[in-house]
């Protein structure tokens, strides 16, 4: 008999699963809204004229985003554009005196697209978590090639943002406030069962936001040239979603962040200079090592050697249980990042080795409709010394010439150990 009476106290749930099961609730209970567009101010009252959030853990100094080329080509650019600075020698200037104040977006509730920055005057996409009442926000994407975002800071480039988030950004905040609210899971649940990853490849969902809002966009009292331009901007842009994709993922894991005890990742991103991770039970503590690598897929005439260090804030997606971690579900992303559909499988099978659970919407056609693997626990990936993975696209180091591939990293172990030594101790 009392052999029985500690098989059955050690069935007992514990704290931590206590915990991780809270949390578990919180993050599959989310509904993530995109309700507005805003100037970045008005979303985040703290953020002052001369901050600036980047993608990432903090940075040390100027010099780590030296290191850096697509970001110190963003950083640049933006105090251009931004007004703060009347070119890019006196940006540089501004810059290497420390005038600039460089913030995490992450800890300011938003997420920075690859190597791009959000200042005071940014529009950015405003996403509420209705449920938990979790609020997130991220930029517009400005689509592939010469971006901002991948470090392209000419006068070209530099015109074309100033309309995305001038005339465009105004035509689309009015209708998204007329639509009432788009519900980004629904679209996401539906992107997935058309092939879209939910990182990587966006060209479902992007496709499916339009729809929903081309008729707000046609009703919001714009004139017929400014109306046409905004539709075939996002027409044109078949990554559009994936800044909905990160605030919605931001909003959902602000929900299950802070739980004592919790193992359960909250937070995956990288500053070009180091990959971080946040975790519930350890609230807003960072856990860093150096920036892994990336295997992937470069286009022609690029090697690894012209690639940009990992950069951005979209990891947020994997955390969710998309991206690298719904790759089966993604066969034409598979090739776009250099491996194959069979490769791509394995992947994100593995990833249910490091979860505690299978996501109650998110799930995959070519798995029978298996739920994606959710809830990346630190114990177990200590345990297994399997890390988790997540998909990016490469920029070249040099700025101004963007996108030179795609591929996926494997994330450092160091973190993960980091992490559960401080929740142990």
């Amino acid at each position: 008999m009392a052999k029985r009476s500690t098989r059955a106290r050690a069935r007992r749930p514990n704290a931590t699963d206590a915990a991780n099961a809270e949390a578990l609730r919180r993050l599959f209970a989310a509904t993530p809204f995109f309700v507005d567009v805003k100037p970045a101010g008005e979303v985040i009252p703290q953020l002052g004229d001369r901050d600036l959030l980047h993608a990432g853990p903090p940075l040390a100094d100027w010099s780590a985003v030296r290191r850096v080329g697509a970001l110190h080509g963003s950083i640049l650019g933006a105090l251009v554009h931004l007004g703060l600075a009347k070119d890019k020698v006196e940006a540089e200037e501004i810059g290497a005196s420390g005038e600039i104040n460089l913030k995490s977006a992450n800890d300011h509730n938003a997420g920075g697209t690859y190597a791009g920055v959000i200042g005071r005057k940014t529009p950015v996409l405003v996403v509420d978590n209705r449920a938990l009442g979790t609020r997130a926000v991220a930029a517009i994407n400005e689509g592939r090639g010469k971006a901002l975002r991948y470090g392209a800071n000419d006068a070209t480039t530099l015109a074309r943002l100033k309309w995305i988030e001038g005339e465009f950004a105004a035509i689309l905040g009015a209708a998204v406030r007329l639509s009432g609210g788009v519900d980004l899971y629904d679209i996401l649940v539906q992107a997935l069962h058309m092939g879209d990853d939910g990182h990587s490849r966006q060209k479902a969902a992007s496709s499916i936001v339009l729809n929903a809002l081309a008729p707000f966009i046609a009703e919001a009292g714009f004139g017929a040239r400014e109306t046409a331009a905004a539709l075939r901007f996002m027409a044109g842009n078949d990554i559009f979603f994936l800044p909905l994709t990160m605030a919605a993922g931001k909003s959902a894991m602000l929900g299950a962040e802070g739980i004592k005890g919790s193992t359960v990742v909250t937070c995956m991103a990288a500053n070009g200079n180091d990959f971080a991770i946040k975790v519930s039970g350890t609230g807003d503590r960072w856990f860093a090592a150096p920036v892994p690598g990336v295997k992937g897929r470069y286009f022609e005439g690029y090697r690894a050697r012209d690639a940009n260090p990992v950069i951005g804030d979209s990891e947020i997606s994997e955390t969710t249980g998309l991206g690298a971690f719904a790759m089966a579900g993604a066969p034409a992303l598979a090739r776009y990042v250099g491996g194959t559909v069979k490769e791509a499988t394995r992947l994100s099978v593995e990833m249910y080795r490091l979860t505690l659970a299978e996501h109650p919407r998110f799930n995959l056609p070519a798995l029978e409709f298996r739920g994606t693997p959710s809830g990346i626990d630190v114990r177990r990936v200590v345990a297994t010394k399997l890390t988790p993975l997540f998909n990016t696209g490469i920029a070249r180091r040099m700025p101004g010439v963007g996108q030179i591939g795609a591929g996926f990293v494997r994330t450092p172990l160091a973190c993960f150990k980091a992490a559960l030594a401080a929740l142990a101790g």
